[in-house]
């Protein structure tokens, strides 16, 4: 897993054996926990997310993706939505990366947590001597919220067997996956196309895998392309926005210089899809080599894991693009 700062600089990189071993370390920390409890993590785009999403993993523990963008409301509503989320959950420790660091320590102020703070903090607690027993498949993987575009998000309890089986299915009969594919990202890691299609399936696919913060992605959009074009990303994914905005922000001369001949998947969803979008996308980069056959829709639901239907057939697009 690669990181790349907002201007297109590489800040860190995580070899997945690397990420395992200091999961583990981590998850000798949180084996002081019960078995199931809940552990929230302010997603976002950061190592050390990752690294407690699996610590959670190996101790048996439940991780929870929360939040990390402020909308409307700044500052307290932001701190609002994480007490409301951590209260909802029930999470006995939460954790966040220093940029988060003060929002939490807000949000839990008045909460009776067991741990809360940075990845430091929660190397400072002792560890035990051994891991727990691995979670069995029917045991909760993660719990992850729903968009909350219409009510205040739920949580969505997704198991291991879940969890894989989704997977399984989008990277078996979503799409073909060749040896020399590369992901690019820049989708939030609270969000599930984000959390399960990125981040688990990179590492359930042992694929390399380039993220963008998504705050970075929305200041310079251009960043996605010119990394999908230097590291010649062949999977990126999408919601219909995402290409609109590029295409917005996108001169003429801009296309000079980037080859985005290598994308073969560029997944589509999480909103309602506008060919006309799409559309623009594909014309705006036609001089570099982008291939319009590359979208691919898909529909799909938390409450699912991830992904329901790719394809042609999970909207009427294809005659249009």
């Amino acid at each position: 897993a690669n990181f790349y700062n907002g201007r297109g600089e590489l800040t860190g990189t995580r070899p997945y054996s690397e990420l395992r071993m200091r999961a583990q370390d981590v998850a000798r920390r949180l084996a002081r926990f019960p078995r199931g409890s809940r552990v929230a993590l302010v997603a976002h785009t950061h190592v050390d997310f990752h690294v407690m999403f699996y610590a959670c993993q190996y101790a048996a523990l439940v991780p929870v993706p929360l939040p990390a963008a402020m909308h409307l409301g700044g500052r307290d509503a932001f701190i609002r939505h994480l007490r409301q989320m951590l209260g909802d959950c029930g999470a006995v420790a939460a954790f966040a990366p220093a940029e988060f660091i003060e929002f939490l320590r807000e949000a839990t102020a008045d909460l009776s947590l067991q741990a809360a703070g940075t990845m430091e903090d929660f190397m400072a607690l002792t560890p035990a001597a051994d891991l727990p027993a691995p979670p069995a498949p029917h045991e909760l993987a993660y719990l992850q919220y729903t968009s909350g575009s219409t009510r205040f998000p739920r949580g969505t309890m997704i198991t291991q067997a879940a969890a894989l089986s989704n997977l399984k299915a989008i990277f078996n009969h979503g799409f073909p996956l060749t040896p020399d594919d590369r992901f690019c990202s820049w989708l939030p890691y609270y969000h599930d196309m984000g959390l399960v299609g990125i981040v688990l399936g990179c590492v359930a696919l042992q694929r390399s895998v380039d993220y963008l913060a998504s705050r970075d992605f929305a200041m310079r959009p251009r960043l996605w392309l010119k990394l999908m074009s230097r590291n010649r990303g062949t999977v990126s994914f999408s919601p219909p926005f995402g290409y609109a905005l590029c295409a917005r922000r996108l001169r003429p001369s801009d296309t000079e210089g980037l080859d985005l001949s290598a994308w073969r998947v560029a997944g589509v969803g999480a909103e309602m899809i506008h060919a006309a979008w799409l559309q623009q996308f594909a014309d705006a980069l036609k001089p570099a080599e982008f291939d319009a056959r590359a979208f691919l829709p898909c529909y799909g639901m938390a409450e699912a894991t991830l992904a329901i239907e790719m394809g042609a057939d999970a909207v009427d697009i294809g005659k249009t693009i």
